[in-house]
Parts: C-alpha cells; sequence; structure tokens
C-alpha cells in the first residue's frame, strides 16, 4: 500500500504440494510476490495459512525459511508477524520463543479454543502466559470469534492487557463489533498498534481512524484498496462506493465457505503456486477451478489482480 500511514500486513497462504506436504521450495516466490502487492510484511501460520493444520515442527521450519530468504534480500524493513497460537500452550510458548530466536518483529495467537476461557480474566492470563516467555518481542491477541468461540469486549481486553502484559503491542481483530473496535482505537491512539482482520471492511475502517490491516485478499488483489484510498483522500466517495461494490462481487466468488480453499486457487490461477488446501479443508477440483475463474472473468477482478500477468501470459503462450 502506497499511503505512507498505512501498514498491510499479507496473511500468507501455505503452500503445498498435491499430498499435502508443504512445499517450502516456493517461499522465495512467495515472498516476492508479497513485495509486489506493496505490502509492509507477513502475517505467517495464521488461518490463512491454515495454522491449525500444520504441526509445530512445519510452524517452525515456515518461520526459518521466510526469515531466511528476508536476510538473504536484506529486507529487515519487511516486517515478519507470526502467529503461535494453539490449545497447547506449552507449544505456542515453544513456537514463540523459536520465533523470537530468529528475531521476528512480533508474535500473535488466538485463544485456546478446547478448554476455552470462561472470563476475560482467564484469557489475559494465558496471553500473559505465553507473552511473558518472549519479553523481547511485541505481543498481539489475535480475537477470532468466528472460529474460536471465545468473545469478550476487546476494550475490556486491551485496558486490562496494558497494565499486565510488558510487551503487549495490539491486537488482530477478526471480529464484526465495529461499536468495540472504534472504542479500541479511541483508547489505543499511537500506543498500541490495532490490526483488522476483516477485508470486507477495509475503507470503513480507514475513514474510523484504523490504519493497520492483516488479511488474505491483499494477496492477490491489494490494488482494489490502494484505488478506494486514493479516492477517499481525494474525496471522491463516488469512486470509492462503486470500487466498494467491485470488490463486493469478488468477495461473494472467494469469500464463500472457507475463504482459504478458494483463496488459494485464485493464486494459482495466477501463476503464484501455492497448491491445494489440507484436510479437513476441501480442495479445489480442476472443474471448480475452471468454474472460479469463469466466475472471476465476468467481474472487474482481473484489472485489479496482483499476478494477472503471469494468467495473460499463459493465454498467449
Amino acid at each position: 500500500m502506497k499511503s505512507p500511514d498505512v501498514e498491510i500486513l499479507n496473511a500468507v497462504f501455505t503452500p503445498m504440494h498435491v499430498d499435502g506436504a508443504i512445499n517450502y521450495d516456493r517461499i522465495p516466490d512467495l515472498f516476492e510476490h508479497s513485495i509486489r502487492t506493496g505490502a509492509k510484511g507477513v502475517f505467517l501460520n495464521g488461518t490463512t495459512g491454515e495454522c491449525m493444520s500444520l504441526s509445530v515442527v512445519e510452524r517452525n521450519t515456515l518461520v526459518e525459511k521466510w526469515v531466511a530468504y528476508r536476510a538473504k534480500i536484506n529486507r529487515p524493513d519487511f516486517k515478519i508477524f507470526v502467529h503461535v497460537g494453539t490449545c497447547n500452550l506449552f507449544e505456542a510458548i515453544e513456537m514463540a520463543g523459536h520465533a523470537q530466536d530468529l528475531g521476528v518483529d512480533g508474535i500473535a495467537m488466538v485463544s485456546t479454543f478446547y478448554f476455552r476461557p470462561n472470563t476475560l480474566a482467564e484469557l489475559i492470563a494465558q496471553c500473559e502466559y505465553v507473552a511473558t516467555a518472549v519479553p523481547d518481542t511485541p505481543f498481539y491477541y489475535y480475537n477470532i470469534p468466528s472460529l474460536t468461540g471465545v468473545d469478550f469486549p476487546m476494550i475490556s481486553f486491551l485496558e486490562s492487557a496494558a497494565k499486565r502484559i510488558p510487551n503487549f503491542a495490539g491486537l488482530k481483530n477478526s471480529h464484526s463489533d465495529l461499536a468495540d473496535y472504534q472504542r479500541c482505537i479511541d483508547f489505543a491512539k499511537e500506543n498500541y498498534a490495532l490490526y483488522w482482520g476483516t477485508d470486507q471492511t477495509f475503507m470503513a475502517l480507514y475513514a474510523a481512524g484504523n490504519r493497520h490491516y492483516v488479511g488474505s485478499t491483499y494477496n492477490y488483489m491489494s490494488q482494489v484498496y490502494q484505488k478506494m484510498l486514493e479516492a477517499h483522500l481525494k474525496g471522491n466517495m463516488k469512486s470509492v462506493t462503486s470500487t466498494q461494490a467491485e470488490a463486493e462481487s469478488f468477495y461473494n466468488i472467494i469469500l464463500q465457505d472457507d475463504g482459504i480453499s478458494a483463496g488459494k486457487e485464485v493464486m494459482n490461477l495466477l501463476g503464484i503456486a501455492c497448491g491445494p488446501v489440507r484436510r479437513p479443508l476441501k480442495p479445489f477440483t480442476k472443474a471448480e477451478s475452471a468454474a472460479l475463474l469463469r466466475k472471476l472473468k465476468e467481474t472487474t477482478f482481473f484489472n485489479y489482480a496482483v499476478g494477472k500477468e503471469n494468467l495473460e501470459a499463459d493465454a498467449h503462450s
């Protein structure tokens, strides 16, 4: 994103072979692609990365590969955030310590979702338990109630975490409670970074004062958000509205069901090979991939898609 006050982290997909094994050789290409999208960093091993379908060893190895390539191309400015959430807090601490040793820029975690915290105090306690094990790295709570079933007001979480966790740095929030989030923005000011995780409301949250984002669609349609932002800054609300309508047509195709299977297939169609999803998510069949491509071609998606030049090259080869 070209706007200097907006920070987008691409929630990256985990590249896989047809058999579901991780294709670590694809990471350099995914890294370079993330740079081309205009992102200022990546969010590894999150929902988009199929975190709960990966082993601790796999998650740690992915971080190693991304950090190693960042060093190889000398891009210390390109941020790497790592999600370490799991239902086993010992494993979360293991992954967090590994990430800190590698020098990542941020560590995030979801709540446990088996043996869930019953109170806000219990949630704060488990975050504190993991965060204090990595005191030298900024810690973020990843709030995604639709998947964890853990749902507390984030303004209350912020107020408490700010007092209890010395390295607490902010939130990744994937929730629909905009009133609560507005209170979080007002509380955070310049002291905490709040990463909004629902791409569909990017522009609405920008207007509300949000400047940090993490999401999957920035991997392939970041130019849509750039166009909306530029129009907003010029006061051209008609363009913002029409571009948002275009984006909605893309969301309606890609973000159905889990949103990850189709998102990965979009990347594959654009020539940024990510392979299939792992079970229990459902991999796309050839027929489903062809149908996805046909539906996207019926919209203006390819006017914006990052990587479309690969598709165009294939069409003329």
